[in-house]
């Protein structure tokens, strides 16, 4: 399931709704009108959103005149759906690198992959120095954690297990803070959407229901 109503006709979308909040046929959308629109959700709903009227504003006002014109409107509209289904792409495929994660597949294991005890790591990792910056951190890495590492038991760190020690650690250490950065942009830009789609519902749905399926699809994803 993709946001495709909207991100494939964000234009006819914006469009639409951008009539029904500009009540007073202005041309342009106050952050009053926004407001207002907003709060009419929220009434029928029978809640308040934690999406704020004046930020949301903020980020379509463009050029900060303080009116959010149709082509800015609709260029907002339009750039947050084709976030939308990114991120609904990238959580189908298990992350921003597919499969097989941000670094790509790591390169196959030698033939003869006995593996190396503790001390031949050691002595490796003191004979390259500083020489291969890549190689000396990944075989610090290892010999400073070589029983979880050593995943087998075997007194040997093989380079398979090498590479799926380097991998495990990438994932916990550097890329947990990505991802929770990430997954709270997504959140927040999913939200946002279900706000939008609330309110061209409110005004008259405009294939809203596939589209706020697909959010709520994203919105699960990112729980």
């Amino acid at each position: 399931m993709s946001i495709s109503g909207i991100s494939s006709g964000a234009s006819q979308f914006a469009s639409a709704l951008f009539s029904k909040i500009d009540t007073r046929q202005q041309g342009y959308i106050s952050q009053d009108d926004l407001t207002t629109a907003f709060s009419l959700v929220d009434q029928a709903r029978g809640k308040r959103s934690d999406i704020d009227a004046a930020e949301v504003f903020k980020q379509f006002d463009s050029d900060s005149d303080g009116k959010v014109t149709k082509d800015e409107f609709s260029t907002a509209i339009e750039n947050l759906a084709a976030q939308l289904d990114q991120q609904l792409m990238s959580s189908r495929m298990g992350g921003a690198g597919g499969p097989g994660g941000a670094g790509g597949m790591p390169p196959p294991p030698p033939k003869d992959d006995a593996g190396f005890t503790k001390d031949q790591l050691s002595s490796q990792l003191e004979e390259i120095g500083s020489s291969d910056s890549k190689r000396s951190e990944l075989l610090n890495k290892i010999v400073s954690n070589f029983d979880k590492a050593d995943t087998d038991g075997d007194g040997k760190v093989s380079f398979k297990e090498a590479m799926a020690y380097d991998k495990s650690t990438q994932t916990s250490d550097s890329s947990s803070t990505d991802t929770r950065s990430t997954n709270a942009q997504a959140n927040g830009e999913a939200q946002l959407m279900a706000k939008i789609l609330q309110l061209a519902h409110a005004y008259g749905n405009f294939g809203s229901e596939q589209n706020s399926a697909a959010v709520a699809s994203l919105l699960s994803t990112q729980a």
